[in-house]
Formats: C-alpha cells, structure tokens, sequence
C-alpha cells in the first residue's frame, strides 16, 4: 500500500469476506488501477487509438483509465456505506468492528435514512472536485459530468440528473472528514497515476460518449479483477506492484488477435484460410469483396449480398482478416439468426483461426443461451481442454489459436472473448438499455462485427440493429453484413445507420437502385457499390402453384420418384408439416424424414447434421429415395440439395431462400427432376381478388407480403425465374412501395399494405421503449444510456428484449421408465433412454444431458392467457423435482413428465412426444375446438 495514505483513509472498508476479513477500500483502488495497466495492454490497438485521439495520446488515455480505476470506488467513503457493516451476517457474525476502527478514527457512522449508492457518491464528489480544482475552464461542468459519469456508472447502471442534484444536497450536509478523505484519494491517485499532468487538458475537452462508454467498460474489468479475493487477497503481504504482476500472472489473460503482415491478395488469403477445399480458388464476389475491404482508407461498413451457397461466409472470413490487419481489430463477431445455425458455425470459425497465421493465442466463446450445452464448446473448457491441435501442414503439434479462457465463461463476459460465435442477439443486446451494456460496446467495438442472414431481422429487430449500426460506426468498427436477399430499402437504411454513427446525424448515403447481383456496397470515407458476375451459370427455375391437396401431392411425388429422387417439402408452420408427414409416410414407399423446431435439441441438431451429410456438397452418402418435410429450420444455413422442392407460400425473399435449396450444387439428378421445380402451396382457392390462403399460413406471414409473391410469381414470364441474376429484382418489386398490385387485386392489396405499415409502425415504437440512445443524441451516460435499469436481456422473464414475440415456455422432457422411475428420452445421443436418479439431482455429464432435452411448447399452450396456468401445472408435476434446484444445469427448469407412451396433457390438451414427429398437441375436443 502506498505510504501516504492517512490513518482515516486507511481505516475505511472496501470489502469484507465470509471468514471477517477486510481489505481497505485504498489497497482496493491502487489494486484496480494498477492491474488496468495490464487490461489496457491486453485492449487491441483500434480501442487503444480511439481513446488515444480524444485523450492526448496514447500514454494520456492510459493514465486517464488508470486514474479512473483508482477513484471508482471512492463513494466507500461514506457513511451510507460504511454503515453495511453493521448489518447482521446470514451466519450471525458481525462486522460491526469495521465501523467501530472507522470511528475511533473520527468518522459519524449514523444509519443513513435514505442511503445513497456509493458509485453515486463517488460521481457526485469527484465531479465537485473536478469543479473546485478547475473553476475557470471553460464548459467545467459538462466535462467534470462527463468524467465522473463513468465513476458513477462502473457498477454497470449511472444515476439520473434528478438522483445527482437530490443526492448532492445529502451530500452537503455530510461531516467534513468524509468529504476530506475523499478529497485525499482523488488527489493521491491524480499524482500516483500521472493524471495531474492532463486533467487541465481532460477538463477543457468534452469526453464524447463512446470513450465514456469504452471506459467505463475498461473500469469495470478492472474491477471485477481486482474484486478476485484470490488473485487479491486480503491479507496483504506484498507492495501494490508484487501484488498485481502476481494476479497478472495467475490470471493470465490471452493477448488480442494480432496478425502479422501478409499478401492481402485474394486468392493468397484463401489459400492459407481454408486448406481443407484442395486447389481452391475465390470467386468473383470473394475477390470482389477483398478488393472492397483492401481498398478502405478507414474503417466502414461491408454488405455482400450473393447467392445461397456461393460462399458468403468464407468471403466474409477474407474480408475480416484484410480489416483486422488494416485496422488493428483483435477478433471478429460472428452473429447467427439462430443458436441452431450458431452452433456449427462455432467450429467453422475455429477452423478457420487455426488456419489464419497469428502471432499467438487468442481467446474464444459461444455465446448464446444454451452454449453451455454445446460438447465441441465443452470440450475447450480449461478444464477439460488440450491446448495442442494437430498442423497438418507441418506434421507437428502447436498451440490452438484460440482457447477457452476460464474469466470469459460469465455470460456478461462472454461478448468480450477475442472472438465471439452466437446469435444475433448478443449484437443487437448492445443496442439495448440494460445494466452492463457498455460492457457489450466494447465486446463488440473491439472487433470486426460479422452478421449473417441479416435480412430475417424483422421490423422490430432492425430497429435494435439500426442503432448498434450507429455506435459501431461511432466506434470505427468495421462491420460485414451478408444476405441473399436484401431488399433495397432494408440496405440503405442499414448502410444510413453507420453512416450517421461514423459522420452525425445529417450523414446522407445515396445507393444506386441496381440489379446486379452479386453486389458489395462499402460505407467508408465514401458509399461505392460494386457488382460482380456470378461465378456460376444461371438456373432456369420453373415456379408455380399447385392445391393444397394431399392427395395431389402424394400423386405428384409417386410420378416424379418413378427413377428415384430426394424432394423437399417446406410447410410455414409446424401442425402443416406434421400433417404433411403422416400422410406421406403412411402412404409412399421411400424414407420420409419431418424436421422442425419442436423436437428436442439434441434430436434436432442429430437430423439436422445428418440431412446435411446426406443432402450436402459431397453428397457421398445420398438416398436414392427421400422425401423431408420440414419447416423454415429449411431455409436458413442448411447446406442441403433438393431434386425438387415444394413450398407453402412466404414473402418473396424467404421464398427465395428456401429456392436455394434446389438444384444448389452440380450432380448427376433424376430424369424426371433435371429441370428444377418449385411447386408453391399454402393456398385454398384463387378468387377474382386474389388468392384465399391456407389456414395458418397467413398467421405466420402478413396478408401483404404473401400477396405481394403471389403476384410477382403470376407474372413470371413462361413460368420461370432465372436464379440469381432474378434474385434482386425480385426481391426490390417485392418491398417497392406503392406496390402494383393486379387491376382486381388492389382494393384488397392497398387494405393489406395499410395494415402492414400500421404494424410496422407499432414495431418501431415497441423497440423505441427500450433501446439505447444514438450516439450523435447521447452526451453522456447518464442521457439515454446506463440511466435506465432493465432486467437482464438473456433472461426469458424480462421485458426488455430484442425480438418481438411473445414468451414462449421451454420445458425438459423426461419420461417414465417401465421399472416404475423416470428416464431420458431415446434418440438423444450418448444418454439415450438413461434412467434418472430417484433421490437428489443429476450430476456431471448426465445433468448437462438433461438440461439438452429442452423444447419449446406450441403458441396454443403458451398464449398469454393460458401462460400462467400452463406454468402452474407443470410445476405441478407428478415426481418431487425440488431436488433439482441445487443443480446449476437445472436449476428453474420447467420439466414435461410424459408416460411411458410419450403422453401427457396441459390445459386439457393432449401432448404427444416421439422422435418420428417430434411435439404434438391435439385440440380440447371436450371445449368445442376444431378437431
């Protein structure tokens, strides 16, 4: 500890343990500020240069987050605090000494009638302080807030004006001793840590809010570090300096991704990327879009819009190693739409980072809600992991690139792993006001921010995306996003969000309406727009209707699997294509496979992998015969080939989508299934006014969008679409507005079209009552930023989130087991059919396997109404399960008991369960519901 800290200062508590021992709230603060030292060296030089450039330098903005650490726990010294000690321990002990040693050094110790949070305090008095040191300054008081904002936000959450100016008046009545110890603290940490030499600069410059954010984050990693009783012991027995290289050491955080200097040339970088594809080459879009990235003078935004399957991902992997080196980012972001295509993109990434030259280890995490649950992500866990992978090229043993390290492992920390694979989510979170958002920020600002699929953000998620788009832009991160089907209006407003982020508000960005496809539009210094020629020749797809019969469909498969085939089935909601399923099983001779999002997890992941080896690229293994029916689980990052497709109508770029499925890859195909087919269903009838919708169908989709495809298809010329050159216009006169709709079509066209934009509009206000501020509009973080507390945004029970859906309940599925006690399902992998203990919970590996069988109960079991009781009843079940809240793995699970047979029943709804077709729920018959 220093030695110039007075009795009274050293007297004050900062943290207590179980066992009553006491660290002093100063050895605390040079602790926190000397191991900030270490996080500022492990931050990536992009986050290093963006504080540098407003702070002075980069020694400056070194010593202004050091300086910051040291004083974030400052309101300690107060009597509102110190009085905790007095409170009773749960086990009966009592800390009450603490105050005691504090007050025979001076302090009044009264029980505070109204107490107020000590990261409040400590705003409140070092703003006071930066005011009295520095009076003349011009614009003192907003710099003094903006500075000692981020001592009162380092818990995660900032008070609001009205909260400072009530706790300011408190604060003056306090007695003088406080108010002087503080005093001591700010002025020894200004002289130890060298901000006396740049505060006069730090108080004549308006902090813009994102070095106030990534600061705050900076401080709170610090002290989360330093608040580690075992890397920071409380019994002190070495000098503050031993004491930190000592944590250091034991913590031994991993360096930023840093690659060393290397051809940024297209056909170079894939070649040392992606080893596994022999002789490889980039495509055009891949070298167009290095070439984009290359030519950057600063960092920006990345949009490659380009066909299904033609490589979007290994593109975007290109660019983020041409933008890292550039720009001096430490990791990349990959965000998915789903955990499901989250999960195997996981391994994709950690392939690729083991192909990529980096000069050492860099960290790594999934982050979604059941990553925990995921065995190649377990497998890395520092406590399971072997840190040596097989060089093929070499023939030797080598460090992996990228590890598991056990500090990133807290779902807060997650985001700021080196490199980040999970949902969407975790991007959009960022633009959410909730407790510890900055933390995202510079999760995210610290590297290259990669988003897939970014066209199935709906409405109410773009707004989430728009404003992330805005503070990445703030930020200079540069951002890649991918699609095959963006309609214009969604690319410009995405490419105007970075743009006002990276330039202000009154940034303008001008597209130009094209269909050429493929096509990478960069926002940097400039907006250009780059299309390419599609490496592959185009497809002649014939599109059109067909009943809604099963009986037709049935006919229809017999005639065209005459010399054998593999044909897809897409149905737009669940209950159709479970339908769809039994019919076609019971009554053709070839295997049926039905795919959908409510089985369990792990039976899902299972066919869903073997449907990709089986249907996929290298298609070694392909049925002869196969009909799958499925949902939209089809449609999204599946690389699977179909002979022919049938698809329930959607909007025009899903539809599309699900199109990338046929004919995706060069083979040898049936006679009767060498031209590629799309046969659309989902309609009932076609009235002069346009077409009469299967039931449901319109549920899932809007009336709008459906009849906006059902009119583009009617007017394909002869029948067909060309894929991809017809791709983009598509997709454009899909979202055109006004739309043009058939002379008989448009009173009820312009109905539908006026509701979708009510709709939308609604949206758009939903998302507005919890997201963040923009950059350009939040001055500091105590406007619009961290002065609203929300619950957390992972857990299922808040209200703040950022997709606009009901909640749904997940449930464990278990089943009884006929020796009178209760198992696992079959079909789940190494813990198939396992018998449950009767007594306590389920441990290790077997735990985890439970906590796998989850599923999502249908709408009909969860609406808002029924939410409640559905709830109570399954808490209701018939085993005592009250044992399995001393599990972390289970703990406030909701479990499904089913009977030997697979049934059970909710809201007096009978539930079915079986691998074949996954959760069923059957209509209230005894209610009056419609069979």
């Amino acid at each position: 500890m220093l030695n110039t800290w007075s009795p009274p200062a050293q007297s004050c508590w900062g943290k207590t343990n179980e066992s009553g021992g006491w660290l002093p709230v100063v050895q605390h603060l040079e602790d926190a500020a000397g191991i900030m030292a270490e996080v500022w060296r492990l931050q990536p030089q992009s986050i290093r240069s963006l504080l540098a450039d407003t702070l002075g330098g980069e020694r400056a903005a070194q010593t202004f987050v050091c300086f910051l650490a040291g004083i974030h726990d400052v309101g300690k010294i107060s009597a509102d605090f110190a009085y905790k000690a007095r409170f009773p321990r749960p086990d009966g002990t009592s800390t009450s000494y603490l105050c005691d040693q504090m007050e025979r050094h001076g302090f009044v110790i009264t029980k505070p009638e109204h107490p107020i949070p000590h990261g409040a305090v400590g705003q409140c008095h070092t703003q006071a302080w930066l005011l009295n040191r520095y009076p003349d300054v011009p614009r003192a008081r907003r710099c003094a807030r903006n500075i000692a904002s981020i001592v009162g936000g380092h818990h995660g959450m900032n008070p609001t004006d009205g909260d400072v100016k009530e706790y300011g008046l408190s604060l003056a009545r306090e007695d003088h001793l406080w108010k002087a110890t503080r005093d001591e603290v700010l002025n020894t940490m200004a002289a130890h840590t060298g901000a006396e030499e740049y505060l006069p600069k730090w108080m004549s410059t308006s902090i813009p809010i994102q070095v106030q954010v990534l600061s705050e984050a900076l401080v709170i990693m610090a002290d989360w570090i330093a608040s580690s009783e075992s890397l920071f012991p409380y019994d002190v027995t070495e000098q503050t300096p031993d004491r930190v290289r000592r944590a250091a050491t034991r913590l031994h955080l991993p360096h930023p991704w840093q690659l060393p200097p290397a051809s940024n040339d297209a056909a170079d970088i894939f070649r040392r990327s992606f080893p596994s594809i022999p002789g490889g080459a980039p495509n055009a879009m891949q070298a167009s879009a290095v070439e984009a990235a290359e030519a950057m003078t600063e960092p920006g935004l990345l949009v490659i819009e380009a066909p299904m399957g033609q490589g979007k991902t290994e593109a975007a992997l290109m660019c983020a190693e041409v933008l890292a080196r550039k720009f001096g980012l430490g990791g990349v972001f990959f965000g998915l739409p789903t955990m499901a295509t989250s999960n195997p993109m996981f391994g994709r990434v950690r392939e690729w980072l083991d192909a990529v030259p980096a000069t050492e280890s860099s960290s790594i995490s999934l982050a979604h809600s059941k990553a925990g649950l995921n065995e190649e992500y377990q497998q890395l866990m520092p406590w399971n992991a072997h840190m040596d992978v097989y060089d093929d090229s070499a023939g030797t043993q080598r460090e992996a690139s990228a590890i598991v390290h056990e500090w990133f492992l807290g779902r807060k920390r997650a985001i700021l792993a080196d490199h980040v694979v999970g949902t969407i989510d975790q991007a959009l979170f960022t633009g959410l006001k909730a407790k510890h958002v900055v933390l995202r920020h510079l999760g995210l600002a610290s590297k290259v921010v990669i988003i897939d699929e970014v066209h199935a953000a709906d409405v109410y998620m773009r707004e989430y995306l728009k404003v992330v788009l805005e503070w990445l832009g703030a930020y200079r991160t540069p951002v890649i996003l991918m699609s095959a089907t963006l309609p214009p209006a969604q690319r410009h407003e995405l490419a105007l969000a970075y743009a006002k982020g990276r330039h202000g508000r009154n940034a303008q960005v001008v597209l130009t309406t094209t269909d050429e496809y493929p096509i990478v539009t960069t926002v940097s210094d400039g907006v250009a727009q780059q299309g390419t020629s599609t490496s592959a020749p185009g497809r002649q797809i014939v599109v059109r209707s067909m009943g809604d019969s099963l009986d037709e469909l049935i006919s229809l498969i017999e005639d065209k699997m005459a010399d054998g085939g593999c044909i897809g089935i897409i149905r737009d909601t669940v209950s159709r294509a479970q339908e769809t399923f039994d019919a076609l099983e019971s009554r053709l001779d070839c295997e049926v496979v039905l795919v959908h999002s409510r089985f369990l997890a792990p039976q899902r992941a299972r066919r869903e992998a073997d449907l990709v080896r089986r249907l996929g690229r290298s298609g070694g293994d392909r049925p002869h015969r196969i009909v799958v029916v499925g949902t939209q689980v089809l449609e999204q990052s599946l690389d699977v080939d179909f002979d022919l497709l049938v698809s329930d109508i959607a909007p025009m770029d899903l539809l599309l989508q699900r199109i990338g499925r046929l004919h995706r890859h060069d083979r040898q195909r049936p006679v009767s299934l060498r031209e590629a087919t799309c046969l659309v269903t989902g309609i009932d009838d076609w009235r002069d006014d346009g077409p009469a919708f299967s039931r449901g169908v319109d549920s899932v989709y809007g009336e709008d969008a459906l009849l906006r495809t059902a009119a583009l298809l009617n007017n394909l010329p002869g029948g067909t679409a060309t894929v991809p050159a017809d791709i983009p216009r598509l997709v454009r006169e899909a979202y055109s507005e006004p739309f043009t709709w058939p002379t008989k079509w448009a009173a009820r066209g312009d109905e539908a079209s006026m509701k979708a934009r009510s709709e939308h509009g609604e949206a758009e206000n939903r998302a507005k009552t919890f997201r963040l501020a923009h950059p350009y509009v939040a001055s500091s973080l105590m406007k619009g930023l961290t002065d609203v507390s929300t619950l957390d945004p992972e857990n299922s029970s808040g209200h703040a989130r950022v997709r606009d859906s009901e909640d749904s309940i997940e449930v464990i599925v278990i089943q009884e087991s006929g020796s009178g006690g209760h198992r696992l399902p079959s079909g789940i992998g190494e813990f198939s059919g396992a018998e449950l203990p009767l007594f306590g919970a389920p441990e290790g590996a077997l735990a985890r396997a439970v906590a796998s069988c989850t599923v999502s109960l249908p709408r009909s079991v969860s609406n808002p109404w029924d939410i409640d009781q559905t709830i109570a009843e399954l808490e209701a079940a018939p085993i005592d399960l009250s044992s399995w809240q001393t599990s972390p793995w289970l703990r406030g699970q909701l479990v499904l008991v089913l009977d030997a047979e697979g049934n059970s029943t909710l809201l007096g709804r009978p539930i079915h369960y079986d691998s074949k077709r996954g959760l069923t729920v059957e209509p209230r018959l005894d209610k009056g519901d419609p069979a």
